[in-house]
């Protein structure tokens, strides 16, 4: 099994790199323009989202604890929203050595748990439709489409 554990500044700071160079990627790829504008986008809503890091309020990031090695596995990020009833799963990421092992769907459960804890009744997210592996992921674990988003390429 796996628990959440907390991280420090230095690991956040590695997070943030990682995370905000593969998202604005992904808005590269899925919605084109420039690569700067894609950057300039993600960093944009970083800075929004978690505008005080670590300590900002509602929001959650945390190592993703194999409960047995010790081993960090992952990343998960969410925030509570209130008036919602919600938690938003913004990122879950498996380090790829570990992916293929349960980890991501023991994740996704205690994210589960402890959205009950906040007092949601729902847990939402985004993923891009290119990303085949989440999508099967979440849609085994119960998970289901309310918007589609589509696009056709000139």
């Amino acid at each position: 099994m796996v628990y959440f554990k907390d991280m420090n500044d230095e690991a956040y700071q590695q997070f943030r790199l990682r995370s905000l160079n593969e998202y604005a990627e992904s808005i590269h790829e899925n919605y084109g323009g420039t690569k700067e504008e894609a950057v300039e986008k993600a960093t944009s809503q970083f800075n929004e989202l978690l505008k005080d890091g670590l300590q900002t309020e509602n929001q959650w990031i945390y190592h993703i604890v194999d409960d047995e090695t010790e081993n960090k596995v992952g990343i998960v990020w969410y925030a509570y929203r209130a008036e919602d009833q919600q938690v938003f799963l913004y990122e879950i990421w498996m380090d790829p050595k570990y992916r293929g092992n349960g980890y991501g769907t023991q994740a996704i459960q205690l994210l589960h748990q402890k959205s009950k804890e906040l007092g949601a009744n729902n847990v939402g997210l985004h993923v891009f439709g290119s990303n085949k592996g989440a999508v099967a992921l979440y849609k085994r674990l119960g998970y289901e489409e309310n918007s589609i988003v589509m696009q056709y390429q000139l």
